[in-house]
């Protein structure tokens, strides 16, 4: 396969992108390719204070002009309770109901403390790597569809990284409502099956989401939705970006893959291809039934709590 460079991202004229934690680390390099192809962006995030701290990033790179920082906007999102995820789906949907084309489902935290439940009772790595976003993408689908069917592309791009694998016994739904002691250094292990344990989460919700929203649509417009592997610099955000934008994609018709990185002899990035999981949790439909079935069970519990 060909190499692919920033220099390959095609035109985005008039494309609007979404990017979810995009203020920092590779979220913020997928919205500098993004927006030096003339797309619209919008970083969702906690605070409009990291917000402005990318945006003065971006605004000190040469080949960010000014017209372009005008295409940088700001959406308010916190994955931390899922009711607050899904008011910010709405609200993005009502403020913006003319398209989304791109929407990169970046944002995610490690290492949480494993003493303590989030506002809705949940594991707090699951609460927003997993749940949040299930909570926000939710009202997002109507519109990207549409999208869609109008302009014949758009992409749904969800991150998840090689830690999947470290889910070596799959989901245990049960313990996510449970607490344990935090025990330090000593508890790094479990720290990292319970990161792993969302990355294997969101890569079925990816799978499911294919074939039970896009399959459907897919005559109708490019509905592809994607995991991508998760490398901290700018070099792999590069496989974000290829799977949001690159024309092979809707030639080839591929979706619901999960994509890496590929390197040179030099271990620089070349190109990105599409590999199987790192494990057979990952290709399990009946898990991610049940994975989906868990997230909805959890969105309307949350909306109760509201009332």
């Amino acid at each position: 396969m060909s190499s692919f460079t920033p220099d390959d991202v095609p035109d985005l004229t008039g494309k609007v992108a979404l990017v979810t934690g995009g203020n920092r680390s590779i979220g913020l390099e997928s919205v500098y390719l993004l927006l030096r192809k003339n797309c619209t962006v919008y970083i969702s995030g906690r605070s409009e204070s990291g917000f402005e701290e990318a945006k003065k990033t971006l605004t000190g790179r040469g080949d960010i002009s000014e017209e372009a920082i005008a295409r940088l906007h700001f959406h308010k999102l916190d994955l931390a309770e899922m009711k607050h995820a899904e008011a910010s789906g709405h609200d993005f949907v009502k403020s913006h109901p003319e398209r989304l084309d791109i929407l990169i489902a970046n944002a995610g935290v490690s290492m949480q403390t494993p003493d303590k439940l989030s506002p809705d009772g949940y594991e707090l790595t699951f609460q927003t790597n997993q749940l949040g976003h299930f909570a926000f993408i939710g009202p997002l689908l109507p519109l990207i569809e549409k999208t869609a069917k109008e302009h014949g592309d758009a992409r749904v791009v969800i991150t998840c990284s090689d830690a999947h694998a470290f889910a070596k016994d799959g989901i245990d739904f049960e313990s996510l409502s449970q607490t344990q002691p935090h025990i330090g250094i000593r508890g790094m292990g479990d720290a990292m099956r319970r990161y792993g344990v969302t990355k294997l989460a969101l890569m079925l919700y990816t799978r499911r989401l294919d074939k039970e929203w896009a399959a459907p649509l897919r005559d109708k417009g490019t509905m592809a939705p994607f995991s991508t592997r998760l490398l901290e610099d700018q070099e792999h955000t590069m496989t974000q970006v290829y799977v949001a934008t690159s024309p092979q994609i809707k030639e080839k018709k591929e979706h619901g893959l999960y994509y890496v990185p590929r390197k040179n002899w030099r271990g620089r990035y070349t190109h990105s291809s599409d590999q199987a999981p790192d494990t057979k949790w990952g290709t399990d439909d009946e898990l991610a039934d049940k994975l989906w079935e868990f997230c909805e069970q959890a969105l309307n519990k949350s909306r109760t709590s509201s009332q």
